[in-house]
């Protein structure tokens, strides 16, 4: 893929380069940073819209990533509106290595309108002209984009039932939140990863030795994240997580929040995840020893199936 190479209506909205403390224990640019990179690509858009994060909330957060990239790459973002209604709006985003000329990630990003004001005709009438189409290359591959999974998502008393939280309870900070106390959209993803983990292993154990030399570790090749609930400052949350299928070379998982306190779902995390040869950066078949054990901890009915919806 080119980066010459555009979609009609994309513009470059950002630009930066990787740094030493955005990359991870693979060895490349850690799968939050690409995120970091769109959100700043979706708020410069909104500015070009005549819009902004007061009037619009980021609700749905759709990776699809294409392309490691390593220390002192220097990257650019390019977007485009996809539609606009009464409701909120769509975004697409690429994240281009400009040194290599090739796409390193792709976005798609669901905004809802915050309040009871619609968004502008003007903008409305323009989306239906001047939309952007999202390319094949930006579409998604095994996470549907189309089905909600907080509609099939397993209630707070399951979840620890089956002894799946993944990190200890904790409260949504005034630091995460504006001055009305509602969580900001940058911190979406802390709701998940950030606070006290209950497995306390160090990164290098999580590489597994393959029958060939391999060490393999885990890379991220899709994610879609959704916002259900409203997080407020001083909320008691807690974060679970599920392997819930394995493939040949690749697994997907799904992580919950919850607040511990009222029951309510609050985002709903999905990941494709590769097995990764991070000796020969290539992917690789999951050893046999690993599947056995990702068997063992599979929890294959909770992942979302809008088919066989569960008694709740």
């Amino acid at each position: 893929m080119s980066a010459d190479s555009t979609i009609n209506n994309l513009v470059v909205t950002h630009e930066g380069e990787v740094t030493e403390d955005q990359i991870d224990h693979l060895g490349h640019m850690n799968v939050r940073f690409y995120g970091v990179f769109a959100r700043a690509g979706a708020d410069a858009m909104l500015r070009r819209l005549g819009l902004d994060n007061a009037q619009l909330r980021l609700v749905d957060i759709y990776t699809r990533h294409h392309r490691e990239q390593l220390l002192g790459a220097e990257l650019v973002v390019r977007s485009g509106l996809v539609e606009a209604g009464s409701e909120g709006l769509r975004l697409y985003h690429e994240l281009v290595n400009a040194q290599r000329g090739e796409v390193a990630a792709t976005f798609v990003h669901r905004l809802s309108k915050v309040g009871a004001d619609s968004l502008p005709t003007s903008l409305i009438e323009t989306a239906a002209v001047d939309a952007v189409a999202i390319p094949a290359y930006g579409q998604s591959r095994s996470i549907s984009l189309d089905l909600d999974p907080s509609v099939d998502a397993p209630s707070l008393e399951l979840l620890i039932e089956r002894g799946l939280a993944m990190r200890k309870v904790r409260s949504v900070t005034a630091s995460e939140c504006d001055e009305a106390g509602d969580l900001l959209s940058e911190f979406i993803p802390s709701l998940t990863w950030e606070g006290e983990p209950l497995d306390q292993r160090a990164f290098d154990e999580w590489l597994i030795d393959g029958p060939a030399g391999e060490k393999m570790g885990w890379a991220m090749m899709e994610t879609r994240m959704v916002l259900h609930g409203r997080a407020r400052v001083g909320d008691r949350i807690q974060s679970f997580g599920a392997l819930v299928d394995i493939a040949d070379k690749t697994t997907q998982n799904i992580n919950w929040v919850f607040n511990v306190e009222s029951g309510e779902l609050l985002t709903v995390f999905q990941g494709v995840n590769l097995a990764f040869d991070t000796v020969e950066r290539r992917a690789m078949v999951i050893p046999d020893e690993a599947r056995a054990r990702d068997e063992q901890r599979c929890h294959r009915d909770l992942a979302p199936d809008a088919n066989n919806r569960r008694a709740r």
